[in-house]
């Protein structure tokens, strides 16, 4: 889970924070969330690229760009990203929907509405979409079934597309894929795509290719504990869809 909190004040940046870190604890227990700050508009559009976020958080009344505006500028280059109005008025509700916003939070909110507009969001859908970009080349999360590393180079094996290898290092194709719950490391340097395994099969991940992804003795009452809370979850998402 990827998101950016964009508010000129910190004590609002903090509450804005805490609620989102309960609702990804109880909801996405497990992920390692990215959660980054902004205090203006300008400074948000300065950093930002397509599909770095999965949701914004965009007060309306800031010094320099409004929150309007500024997700204006933002579905120019990202149209999948959920976008999450925060503010004082009502009185831009209206505007939010020309940018296909799909939660316009009052302040002082509940956790309870802050809850109820996270649900509106359809993270899953977003989250389905998302990819990774190595190099030149644009990888669908759903399409990788694994990775690891030979020698000095990384190798993401992907279903339709065979295998990629690239010379980046093994630790910067793993912070890539660290905010999605579903990549798991199984071994040193070897990252499988639980979204694609079928069953543990002896010391083996079976994914649903027919490939094996071996992972050591050692480690087989964990890597059995992580599919089954992994399945879980997944089926819990099913459940709330």
């Amino acid at each position: 889970m990827k998101a950016a909190i964009i508010d000129d004040l910190a004590i609002c940046r903090e509450e804005m924070r805490e609620s989102l870190n309960r609702y990804l604890d109880e909801t996405y227990s497990g992920d390692m969330p990215v959660i980054r700050e902004f205090e203006s508009g300008e400074d948000f559009l300065s950093h930002f690229r397509p599909g770095d976020y999965d949701i914004i958080f965009i007060d309306q009344y800031m010094n320099g760009l409004s929150g309007i505006n500024t997700a204006k500028k933002i579905r120019e280059k990202d149209e999948l990203a959920a976008l999450v109005f925060v503010t004082t008025s009502l009185s831009h509700a209206i505007d939010s929907y020309e940018v296909r916003a799909c939660g316009y939070l009052v302040k002082p909110y509940t956790y309870e509405k802050f809850r109820k507009t996270m649900e509106l969001t359809h993270l899953e859908k977003i989250r389905s979409a998302r990819f990774i970009s190595v190099e030149q080349n644009k990888f669908l999360l759903r399409e990788i079934l694994w990775c690891d590393r030979d020698g000095h180079y990384i190798q993401i094996h992907t279903e339709k597309r065979g295998m990629f290898r690239s010379r980046i290092p093994f630790a910067e194709l793993t912070g890539l894929l660290a905010p999605y719950r579903q990549f798991v490391n199984c071994y040193k340097s070897c990252i499988v795509n639980m979204d694609r395994v079928e069953q543990v099969d002896g010391l083996d991940f079976l994914l649903d290719t027919g490939d094996r992804v071996p992972f050591s003795g050692r480690k087989k009452k964990e890597m059995e504990e992580l599919f089954d809370e992994y399945l879980f979850w997944r089926e819990r998402e099913d459940e709330m869809e």
